[in-house]
């Protein structure tokens, strides 16, 4: 690719970054598609921190950086690597530069060659990426200062676990409970109502299963020791004992999952784990409980780190 096109898009791409990263910090959540972008209401936004301008428009913005104006539009999935020749040509201008191009004329016909060579690929919305780096989008943008410990909302693995998992968990314990309520009030259930319960304990159980497997393999009480900030080790007593009361009865909970969710040779798995004399639904509905508590409590630590570290959009109150 001509040096001077490859420098110009590397400092447009930079550029890019730089503005969603100001555009974090000022609380403005980056979306997950173009779609949710043109559907989100930024009216309130006129300006970012520190006096920045600031406009959206269409799928896309443009924010007035210290060294010029960069205008970008996200992509259908949220994707930040997205260019073309009008906006590098505009970029360069705001920034008082030529990259060593005579006009934009110049600038258009050397990026109508890198296309044409598969230098550059095409995106939807008629913008390019480079066809050498991997495309990158707004969940890739880190506006966490410096000694930060807590992830981004969207990487923290804890919250991953509790929204992915737990909640269908959940979800089908609800379901499971609702569905039962008739027996319990001595009401007659009809064939297809015995199904349906059955399938919704089981899909609780795997879940429940599932949510326990990462609980265990993130190792929650290092984590909270080392890898979050100091606060959260108020956190351990609570992770430890939930740790403990999982360990009990685990193995009978993750052979169950394995016939929930894999095809089973045999029923003695589920037998095992059902059995009345061991009482283990009583625990898992304990240790249901005991999770959600913890999400519960780790969540609201979550929530005053983001409002008290300038991190609010990933607020669910900014949200």
């Amino acid at each position: 690719m001509d040096y001077r096109l490859s420098n110009l898009i590397d400092d447009y791409l930079q550029a890019v970054r730089t503005a969603c990263t100001l555009m974090q910090k000022s609380g403005i959540a980056l979306p997950f598609t173009s779609g949710e972008w043109v559907e989100t209401d930024h009216s309130k936004f006129t300006t970012l921190n520190e006096g920045t301008a600031f406009y959206k428009h269409g799928v896309g913005c443009w924010v007035d950086l210290p060294d010029g104006r960069v205008d970008f539009d996200f992509g259908r999935l949220g994707e930040i690597s997205g260019l073309d020749a009008w906006r590098l040509g505009n970029f360069a201008k705001h920034r008082n530069e030529t990259y060593g191009f005579a006009d934009n004329k110049e600038l258009i016909g050397v990026f109508n060659l890198a296309v044409s060579q598969g230098l550059l690929l095409p995106l939807e919305m008629n913008l390019y990426r480079l066809a050498n780096q991997p495309l990158q989008n707004t969940t890739s943008i880190d506006s966490r200062d410096q000694g930060d410990l807590l992830p981004h909302r969207d990487s923290d693995k804890v919250l991953t676990l509790n929204v992915h998992y737990f909640y269908a968990a959940d979800l089908m314990l609800k379901q499971y409970d609702a569905i039962n309520k008739k027996w319990e009030n001595n009401q007659k259930r009809t064939f297809e109502e015995e199904i349906r319960s059955r399938i919704y304990m089981d899909s609780w159980l795997g879940f429940l299963a599932v949510t326990c497997e990462g609980y265990k393999n993130l190792n929650v009480y290092l984590m909270l020791n080392n890898e979050r900030p100091l606060d959260y080790q108020e956190l351990v007593p609570e992770s430890s004992k939930l740790s403990r009361s999982i360990n009990k009865h685990y193995n009978y909970l993750r052979k169950f999952r394995n016939n929930v969710f894999h095809l089973r040779e045999s029923v003695d798995d589920t037998l095992e784990f059902l059995s009345p004399s061991a009482d283990r639904l009583a625990w898992a509905r304990s240790i249901h409980n005991d999770l959600e508590k913890f999400f519960s409590n780790y969540r609201i630590f979550c929530e005053g780190h983001y409002i008290t570290n300038g991190r609010r959009s990933e607020s669910s109150f900014s949200r």
